[in-house]
């Protein structure tokens, strides 16, 4: 069996944030400083103040999304766990 951490992948990331200035930014920015390139991205509105943001990633290696993720659910705008689902193709 292949240590998780090697499977490369492309993910689907979910993350609910405040809705502020300059969150998509920073987000954008540690998956790049990750080596993890975003294929695709949606923003819904959770409330007035709460957003859902939705991410694809290009394929990837495991252990870069852990990192990332790690990293995320530090921010002080960042209201829950990150979901992480592996997209199998």
């Amino acid at each position: 069996l292949i240590d998780s951490d090697n499977i490369k992948s492309k993910y689907y990331l979910r993350v609910s944030v405040k809705d502020k200035k300059g969150v998509l930014g920073k987000l954008a920015k540690t998956l790049g400083d990750s080596n993890i390139s975003i294929d695709t991205f949606l923003q819904k509105p959770k409330s007035e103040d709460e957003a859902m943001l939705l991410f694809s990633t290009h394929t990837c290696l495991e252990k870069e999304v852990k990192v990332a993720i790690k990293e995320i659910e530090e921010f002080d705008f960042v209201k829950t766990k990150v979901s992480m689902i592996r997209i199998e193709e």
